[in-house]
């Protein structure tokens, strides 16, 4: 009796089931259950490298590409978005560039350009300094027939250095540079940095740093990471003062960065 009652109730269900999907054929069914379960174990597009960045893309400001780059440099499994940011970067520092470009070189810009974006275009901001250099000293009254020769190598060492050809910029900036002229000495410093050649560029700095506020920053900066130096907070938190002394804008809020850093250090 049981066993009826068990077979007629399995007939039931299985009219039942019949009626309500009659619609739907074997295939469609097989192939939806496979799609479903041919996620699993996929990524979900929030795992992707794409959606970490994609935020730093969406906003508009430069420095928080650049503080990724920092947080993430020796990190290798993130070589391809550090790849993607800096580019966008690069991009973004290039675009700046050209907005400055299209306006009068002046002091005034120059400060407004190194307090926005020395941080993450420092070689944009050199080159436009650089520029307003050149501009000041073709106002300046023609030198001695004897330093002929030395002012137009200096010129030259602008203008290389504003292209960005290094290589003809460190020829042409070494002879200004050894003679004494500061603003030659910086070029070679920041190209020499730029290169990675961090102990010639520590050396020219230092022969800058005590007329030029860029040497003195680039000094602190070196200090601050152990670049051409040994790291030494103390040695770069003076250099810092002393560019901030000389003009430098950007050197007072680095210098305060630091010292809150240090802080922070010391209370942990």
């Amino acid at each position: 009796m049981v066993n009826l009652m068990y077979r007629l109730l399995v007939i039931i269900i299985g009219g039942l089931l019949i009626a309500g999907c009659g619609s739907l054929k074997t295939s469609d069914v097989l192939s939806r259950t496979g799609d479903a379960l041919s996620k699993i174990g996929q990524k979900s597009p929030t795992d992707d490298g794409d959606q970490e960045i994609k935020p730093l893309f969406d906003q508009p400001y430069i420095d928080p590409l650049t503080e990724y780059l920092q947080r993430y440099a020796e990190d290798p499994s993130r070589s391809a978005q550090l790849g993607q940011v800096r580019q966008e970067r690069e991009r973004r520092c290039a675009a700046v560039a050209r907005r400055y470009d299209m306006d009068e070189i002046t002091e005034a810009s120059l400060v407004l350009y190194r307090r926005g974006y020395s941080f993450s275009c420092p070689q944009d901001v050199a080159a436009y300094e650089v520029r307003l250099e050149a501009m000041q000293q073709a106002s300046i009254p023609a030198p001695p027939p004897n330093s002929e020769s030395l002012s137009r190598q200096l010129n030259n060492c602008y203008l290389l250095t504003q292209i960005r050809n290094f290589s003809g910029a460190l020829d042409t900036c070494r002879g200004p540079a050894e003679a004494g002229a500061v603003g030659a000495q910086v070029r070679m410093a920041q190209i020499q940095n730029a290169l990675g050649n961090h102990e010639s560029a520590y050396r020219w700095a230092q022969q800058a740093a005590p007329e030029s506020g860029e040497a003195a920053n680039l000094l602190g900066e070196m200090y601050a990471q152990g670049l051409g130096v040994a790291q030494d907070k103390a040695a770069a938190a003076k250099w810092f003062r002393t560019a901030a002394g000389l003009g430098h804008v950007g050197a007072k809020n680095t210098l305060d960065n630091l010292v809150s850093a240090s802080a922070g250090d010391n209370a942990d």
